[in-house]
């Protein structure tokens, strides 16, 4: 994909020098911008029908909450610095706003911040609730709750506990629930084998060994199964037809961080692969893959759709075959039902990196990446497709 140091290099000559007079946006119209005169603009964006949530930092004493009505363009700040300097992710509420933040020592903190004004007694940016340091914090906004998973290294084993809370409160609902995975990832009790995890790391999935059959007088085949964290059970055993695609599948799932829904890189590193609820979806990508830089993609999957962004390499092979460099964009693909995924947007970016997000059927922001930093950056531009 990336092109030799002498192909790099050559990009200075005149025969590779950047297209001139390019329209800088194609295929959407820029909703708003929002910038800071100091600090930066981090990485955790929240959005609802009309609002659009985002933190304004400095990494060291500063943690401002901005929430703007898109239609008015009112803004309202508050200060969440009492809850992290570092947020990770942010969910509005209603009118309140649960935040996830990270510690010093890579634990996870949150809270639920009030953004009503009440008065003297209780402001707008008042903690109504804070969720101790855990593992993994995670809004389950369906559910009306929020799972609280920690992780505690044991001699020789390792103990997962997920303990539930209700949003409205934060108080717990039922038992804490534990599991313990020895060597391998094997509870022995269960004969299972954890894999990944999903929701909030309140299910684990993975392989659960055969059972015994007396009157064949021989173990059943594995299967996968689920382990139900909140109930404490194993549910939705199912039979393994393909021991091959089980296992490429169940390294990609392992890869993704608790997550069944994401994109990723297809294992001939050629293609776009979408997964949705843990299975794989076709994606096919209307330009060519190679054209673009593979470690600028990101994808964002929804429930009615897939997302690619991807920053075209200007040296990529077919600019140096012709000895002239492809222009720097940005372009933003949208898959339809077949997996075939259109190009509906291009940005000019170049020199620039971009974190990019969905904000409905419509909608998306780009964050400006700082180029000193990875995290945060200076300009967070929200667009509408055309």
């Amino acid at each position: 994909m990336l092109c030799s140091a002498v192909a790099i290099a050559s990009v200075a000559s005149p025969a590779f020098s950047q297209p001139k007079n390019l329209p800088p946006l194609e295929g959407a119209t820029e909703v708003t911008k929002l910038t800071t005169p100091s600090g930066f603009i981090d990485d955790a964006v929240a959005f609802d029908a009309d609002r659009i949530a985002y933190v304004v930092a400095d990494s060291s004493t500063k943690a401002e909450l901005h929430v703007v009505v898109l239609s008015t363009k009112a803004e309202q700040v508050v200060d969440i610095a009492p809850v992290s300097l570092h947020p990770l992710s942010i969910t509005l509420v209603a009118q309140r706003a649960f935040v996830v933040g990270e510690t010093d020592g890579g634990k996870q903190i949150a809270a639920m911040v009030d953004l009503v004004d009440r008065g003297k007694q209780k402001p707008a940016g008042t903690i109504l609730y804070k969720v101790p340091a855990a593992t993994h914090i995670t809004l389950l906004e369906k559910q009306g709750r929020i799972a609280v998973h920690r992780v505690t290294l044991l001699s020789t084993s390792t103990k997962h506990e997920i303990e539930i809370l209700a949003i409205d409160s934060g108080k717990r609902i039922g038992a804490v629930r534990t599991i313990e995975l020895g060597v391998g990832d094997v509870e022995k009790q269960l004969d299972f084998r954890v894999n990944h995890w999903s929701e909030g790391w309140t299910k684990a999935h993975g392989i659960k060994g055969g059972d015994w059959d007396k009157k064949e007088n021989q173990r059943s085949p594995d299967t996968e199964a689920t382990y139900d964290m909140v109930n404490a059970k194993l549910v939705d055993r199912k039979k393994i037809d393909d021991l091959f695609e089980q296992r490429k599948r169940y390294q990609a799932l392992a890869d993704a961080n608790g997550k069944l829904d994401f994109v990723r890189v297809g294992w001939d590193n050629k293609s776009l692969q979408a997964w949705r609820g843990g299975k794989l979806n076709k994606l096919e990508l209307e330009q060519a893959l190679p054209t673009y830089d593979i470690k600028s993609l990101q994808g964002v999957v929804t429930p009615d759709a897939v997302w690619v962004a991807a920053k075209v390499d200007p040296v990529n092979a077919d600019a140096v075959a012709r000895k002239k460099a492809d222009a720097e964009y940005l372009d933003i693909f949208r898959a339809q039902p077949d997996g075939k995924a259109n190009r509906k947007v291009r940005v000019l970016a170049a020199g620039l990196r971009h974190r990019f997000g969905v904000m409905g059927a419509d909608r998306f922001y780009l964050l400006e990446r700082n180029q000193s930093m990875e995290r945060g950056g200076k300009s967070l531009t929200v667009y509408r497709l055309q």
